[in-house]
């Protein structure tokens, strides 16, 4: 069993009371997040990061966008949280340069933050994480 510490602040006025009832429940979800650095190791900031649910593995067709991001100025950019066991594809842009997608597969990604190196002949030694490629 693992604690959390819930923070919670109310200011009341007047005859006025608040009641609140805080439940807490398992929490199994989780957060993708990872560096887009360019050949010499040098972040790369303002690239554009899609995040994108793999409904089918075996079909490349069955793709749902969830959401994007910018790389910070140290390249490093975050998704969550994010339900389980689901199958998420990563495609970055930056400077008019389309990076390869990344698929991540839910029971791959534990504890593991991606790295993702610049240019057409990147492979999995460039990478923190077990990734599947797919190109276009």
């Amino acid at each position: 069993m693992s604690e959390q510490l819930i923070k919670f602040q109310s200011t009341t006025y007047g005859d006025k009371y608040v009641d609140a009832k805080v439940e807490t429940g398992d929490d199994n979800r989780g957060v993708i997040y990872g560096r887009v650095i360019d050949k010499n190791n040098k972040p790369i900031s303002d690239a554009v990061v899609k995040l994108i649910i793999l409904e089918d593995p075996n079909d490349p067709l069955s793709i749902l966008p969830i959401t994007h991001t910018f790389t910070d100025e140290y390249g490093q950019f975050l998704f969550g949280p994010l339900p389980p066991n689901k199958t998420y594809l990563i495609k970055i842009w930056y400077d008019d340069i389309y990076v390869r997608p990344i698929t991540i597969k839910d029971k791959e990604a534990r504890h593991s933050c991606i790295t993702i190196r610049e240019g057409k002949n990147s492979d999995n030694s460039e990478r923190k994480l077990p990734i599947n490629h797919s190109e276009k």
